[in-house]
């Protein structure tokens, strides 16, 4: 296909993107991820399961275009990517929105965690994602409104709201993790019931040192976050109790977080109005000043939502789900299309510092 085979469905662009999704998503991938959840068609169907979960991705990379003509792009842009995807036909909307119910969300999931991990490999095209010795990862959140539907209020009452948080790498702005938060999470049988953000800290380990921008109000999440051997950096809220315990050189003082295992020893520093709380104690092996660099310098969720070019916060944005699973089932295709985005721009990186 070339430019001059461009027609009102799409261009040669959108067959390209819709390429990367199946690079890095190969048919084996797909396929695994739909038979670990149980979600294989038992009869043969138009909208095989397979489809429909390259279709919940493809939904975001046009979020204000409908199924049928979304479905026409992907199915022409996999016929470009490999042969093998002829022979499909384009159903009703209707047709296509049962199909995404049937597929439900924990395909996407799995999908997704196969792909969550480490990315830098420590050579010079990764510098920005190691300091000292340490890996950078940020733990951000975020919170957006569910259409008025989605959990059962009237139209006109006010929206529910979901969350989502991440860990990310920093400089190679891969996830390593991911959790999501809906109002029926409390009868969702798989899901934990732990606050969003510590269903991730399983992932963090010796080695990193973990930035947090959402303000730490009580000593508990950091506590557990101390507790898996990696080191923090961690906003605080200015009413969050830090007792003066000496002046450190370069700036900022020796203070404690107590818990109920005892206090644990903190250092904090002042970078204008915020106030930054790190388990890293020796200012000589931590500078004050690049530990402010760092946490200037962190992943924020803006980074993920800017890749991907569509941002659920803002209303121009909508999600097009009206359940929970299904807008689990969004998010999940969001963040598996933010890590193929994110590894087409990190090898290519790479390719240039060879």
């Amino acid at each position: 296909m070339s430019r001059t085979d461009e027609t009102s469905e799409g261009s040669l662009t959108d067959d390209i993107s819709i390429g990367v999704l199946a690079k890095m998503f190969p048919e084996s991938m797909v396929d695994a991820a739909i038979d670990q959840a149980g979600a294989r068609e038992t009869r043969a169907r138009v909208l095989p399961a397979k489809l429909m979960v390259y279709l919940s991705m493809a939904l975001w990379l046009e979020p204000r275009m409908g199924y049928e003509r979304t479905l026409h792009r992907l199915l022409r842009g996999l016929r470009w990517a490999r042969p093998g995807w002829s022979g499909y036909r384009v159903p009703t909307d209707g047709a296509i929105s049962l199909a995404r119910y049937r597929l439900g969300e924990a395909p996407l999931r799995n999908l997704f965690d196969q792909t969550a991990g480490r990315v830098a490999t420590g050579g010079p095209e990764d510098a920005a994602a190691l300091w000292r010795g340490l890996r950078l990862v940020a733990l951000e959140e975020t919170a957006f409104d569910l259409p008025p539907t989605a959990t059962g209020p009237a139209p006109g009452a006010p929206r529910s709201r979901a969350g989502l948080a991440v860990l990310a790498e920093s400089g190679t702005l891969g996830l390593l993790g991911a959790a999501l938060e809906t109002p029926d999470d409390a009868t969702h049988p798989s899901l934990p019931v732990r606050p969003l953000a510590e269903r991730l800290y399983g992932r963090l380990s010796p080695g990193m040192l973990l930035i947090a921008g959402r303000p730490l109000t009580a000593p508990a999440p950091f506590l557990a976050a101390a507790a898996t051997g990696a080191h923090l950096l961690w906003r605080a809220d200015p009413a969050l109790p830090l007792p003066v315990l000496g002046a450190l050189p370069g700036g900022g003082h020796r203070s404690e977080l107590d818990g109920p295992g005892g206090a644990l020893p903190v250092r904090v520093l002042q970078d204008g109005p915020d106030v930054l709380v790190s388990t890293l104690l020796d200012p000589a092996a931590a500078p004050a000043d690049e530990l402010l660099r760092c946490f200037c310098e962190r992943w924020t969720m803006d980074a993920l939502f800017a890749v991907v070019g569509s941002d659920p916060r803002h209303p121009g944005v909508p999600l097009r789900s009206r359940s929970p699973e299904g807008v689990r089932q969004e998010f999940w295709a969001l963040l598996c299309l933010y890590q193929a985005l994110r590894t087409l721009t990190t090898d290519h990186r790479r390719r240039v510092c060879a």
